[in-house]
């Protein structure tokens, strides 16, 4: 396959285990970790905005 990696990861009884990852992966996950980050601290604001509204109130 073009683009992908192979992986090989040992296992303690002395297995191996091959995994083929494809190219595409990469890109895909630098798009939604930037994705995550934002939705993350827009929640964190939007949960801290909310809780000293209603501090405010009583």
């Amino acid at each position: 396959m073009r683009g992908s990696r192979r992986v090989v990861c040992e296992a303690s009884n002395g297995r191996d285990y091959s995994v083929i990852i494809p190219g595409c992966i990469n890109p895909a996950i630098a798009v939604l970790l930037p994705l995550a980050l934002v939705c993350a601290l827009t929640s964190a604001f939007l949960h801290h905005k909310q809780r000293t509204r209603t501090r405010e109130k009583g």
